[in-house]
């Protein structure tokens, strides 16, 4: 993907609930639909994007 390309998809995050956690890590079981969640790697490589 170009830079270009990243960027977008990236500004479509601007203003939305975000959380990045480690694959492990307790996470509440709170539901909110426009959440993104962003779960790391143990080395720190994205592993899953859900919403949610």
């Amino acid at each position: 993907m170009s830079n270009n390309v990243h960027s977008e998809l990236i500004a479509t995050l601007v203003g939305k609930q975000v959380r990045i956690y480690t694959t492990g890590d307790f996470l509440t079981q709170d539901h909110l639909p426009d959440r993104v969640n962003i779960e790391l790697s143990e080395t720190r490589h994205i592993v899953r994007i859900w919403q949610g």
